[in-house]
């Protein structure tokens, strides 16, 4: 068992230290305040979800009985339960005192939240008349008897539940806050235009009167509540739309494993709604602040002279489109093209799929779809190019975890429009992020133009997160990528052989065919080269079992080996005779490191790769999944110097330590790899 030898941690306690180290961003007084702040929300809604997920699977497993243990920790799934409940108050009491800090200093900066306690007689009157005209008359108010059934809660967006006064037994009231709801209200703007702002969230403002709703009862305490339900309780494996549109319904209803309340209720009130929602004290949480979803509405109030001192200041990708010496179809024939988002805008790959629309030789599109922006230009060009009669085939993966109801219309969109849809493979999720471009030449031969990338078609994303993308005209990678593609269209995925498919697809690497094998092999390569053997990979997670023994093994023979593990990693560096010759950083800055890059060796031996995968069990055996050979020299210096400036930043780059924390690079000079990449 790999913990036996103390190199390896659990992994849900390494998500837990790297969402802590989300959290810390809010603690640097170098990032503007409303930044701080997004952090602290970030690190809110990252929690959120670890608990629909993560959470959820494991008390999945506790209630099965299952005594398993995980390789990596030797816990069970009621230990890592243990473990987690134990870590998460902590975590929240930290949340809050950066809450109350950084409001001090928006405060003082001329963003003023006013809390009711604090108001003035004028003030009270505004937030009254506000309360009165625009809020009391939208939320639904719900009585309940200690004997009633609580009823379904959205966990989508919060509640609050009210103890009231009665004379024969206990009685609740819930209020129902509906979407679309002012998130503030703006009491004044100060008398100099943008010097100050003051404002109050609806949320303290139906607090404030919540004795106007409940009549006649009398509320003795009102607290905001937020339930986490359990994602995996309702999971399937089936990639049919009618079963990802039961998904989601049931997952409405799936039991809770989380309750959150911005105070600690009285005893009645606790257990009506433990009681009611199946869960025990341990998965009950108080913090002072549960929805940040006003950030926005806040945001969208504050006089811009004001707000600009507050957030980061503008960054406008470059438009490769611009430096272009011809078309685009043209320039990818004699070069290939690297996007790295979000220093370069998606408009390459925009570019790619307008010109495909109109360009009389194109003969069909074809693309894998993951995630996909609310108002996407990238399904404009697809249904464009369909109507105007172009063969479009779209593999859309209905089961992107939260994103199936998004994904399940655009399905219907597309296929309205007249491209042909697939819903990925049954047995594999499709991860992989491909386009492809089908061209018919003179010779009434097909040609390609591929592009691969590292992240989503979402354009709102790629201005957030790191992501590497390139297109290529390299026609046997076009091929591979052809068969890659019709084999995931008719379910042939895993049908052949390891060796065939893995000939049959390369020189891409795919899972579940042939990644991991090919990953273990250059692991073993550099390995067998001792001292003068170099590995240097990039990656959000790290949790696979065999690549981690491997990783340590070829530490131990000499071998340097360089991470940059943006979340969870479950090989610990530094550890005496295992991983003394591995060096993992961490990097959380503005932008959301995403990309996946391998690199084995170096000069003449080089290998390099760009990878939609992560190096999970399931990105690697359970997932379709690309690896793109890097083989132009120019972007290969490029992405060289990608990866050299982010593991040796020393202002957002943390060093993990062999107990698995963060530490900052001590006496180095100051390098925000971000902030000189955002420079061309």
């Amino acid at each position: 068992m790999l913990y036996e030898e103390g190199f390896t941690q659990n992994r849900e306690i390494s998500w837990l230290r790297y969402n802590e180290r989300v959290l810390e961003e809010a603690l640097d007084k170098t990032v503007p305040l409303l930044e701080r702040l997004r952090f602290i929300s970030i690190f809110t809604s990252n929690l959120e979800d670890f608990f629909k997920v993560r959470v959820g699977s494991l008390l999945g497993e506790d209630d099965e009985g299952n005594d398993d243990i995980d390789e990596r920790s030797g816990l069970t799934a009621a230990e890592q339960l243990r473990l987690i409940h134990s870590m998460v108050p902590g975590l929240l009491m930290k949340k809050d005192m950066i809450y109350g800090s950084v409001e001090g200093e928006l405060g003082r900066a001329g963003v003023v939240r006013l809390e009711p306690e604090h108001m003035e007689d004028e003030d009270r009157g505004r937030c009254f008349d506000f309360f009165r005209d625009e809020i009391k008359d939208r939320l639904r108010i719900t009585l309940l008897s200690a004997d009633d059934e609580l009823p379904v809660l959205d966990e989508e967006r919060p509640y609050m539940i009210a103890a009231l006064d009665a004379e024969l037994q206990d009685r609740f009231g819930i209020i129902d806050i509906p979407e679309g709801l002012p998130q503030i209200l703006v009491l004044s703007r100060g008398k100099k235009p943008g010097t100050s702002f003051r404002y109050v969230l609806t949320e303290d403002i139906i607090k404030m009167f919540a004795d106007l709703l409940f009549i006649p009862f009398i509320p003795l305490e009102v607290y905001t509540i937020d339930i986490a339900r359990n994602a995996e309780a309702a999971g399937s494996t089936s990639n049919s739309a009618g079963a990802m549109r039961e998904v989601v319904r049931k997952r409405k209803t799936a039991p809770a494993d989380k309750l959150i309340t911005d105070g600690r209720m009285g005893g009645s009130l606790m257990a009506y709604l433990t009681d009611r929602l199946g869960i025990d004290s341990r998965q009950v949480f108080t913090t002072t602040r549960i929805d940040f979803s006003y950030l926005d509405d806040l945001e969208s109030c504050i006089p811009p002279r004001l707000l600009g001192k507050l957030r980061y200041p503008p960054h406008t990708p470059h438009n490769q489109l611009n430096d272009l010496d011809g078309e685009i179809f043209d320039v990818i024939r004699r070069r290939d093209i690297l996007s790295a988002y979000p220093y370069d805008s998606m408009d390459v790959i925009l570019g790619i799929l307008r010109e495909a629309a109109f360009n009389p030789a194109v003969r069909e599109i074809r693309i894998t779809i993951y995630r996909l922006a609310s108002t996407p230009k990238i399904a404009d060009y697809l249904i464009y190019a369909a109507r105007s009669g172009k063969k479009v085939r779209v593999v859309l993966e209905l089961r992107a975890r939260f994103d199936e109801e998004n994904n399940l219309a655009w399905a219907d969109k597309l296929r309205a429009a007249g491209c042909r849809v697939y819903y990925g493979t049954e047995k594999y999720k499709v991860h992989s992020k491909m386009c492809q471009i089908v061209l018919r030449d003179k010779g009434g031969r097909d040609r390609y133009i591929t592009q691969i990338s590292t992240g989503n078609y979402n354009e709102k994303t790629a201005g957030l997160y790191t992501d590497l993308s390139i297109a290529t005209y390299d026609q046997k990678l076009g091929k591979a990528a052809s068969r890659l593609f019709k084999d995931i269209c008719r379910e042939r995925l895993g049908e052949l052989p390891q060796e065939e498919a893995a000939d049959r697809y390369a020189p891409l690497l795919a899972s579940p065919v042939s990644m991991r094998s090919e990953l273990m092999r250059l692991i073993r390569r550099e390995a067998g080269k001792g001292e003068r053997g170099r590995i240097f990979i990039k990656v959000n997670s790290l949790s696979d079992e065999e690549i981690i023994e491997a990783l340590m093994e070829a530490s131990c023979k000499g071998c340097r080996i360089r991470l940059i593990v943006r979340g969870i990693c479950c090989i610990l560096p530094g550890v005496k005779d295992c991983t003394e010759n591995i060096c993992t950083v961490n990097l959380v800055g503005r932008y959301l490191e995403h990309s996946r890059v391998y690199i084995f060796g170096e000069d003449f031996d080089e290998v390099m790769y760009i990878s939609s995968a992560d190096i999970m069990n399931r990105n690697l055996d359970r997932r379709v999944e690309i690896a793109l050979p890097v083989r132009d020299a120019g972007i290969q210096k490029r992405i060289r110097r990608i990866m050299q400036l982010t593991y040796c930043d020393t202002v957002k780059g943390r060093v993990m330590l062999p107990d698995g924390s963060y530490a900052v690079k001590k006496g180095a000079e100051p390098l925000d790899s971000q902030k000189i990449l955002s420079v061309r």
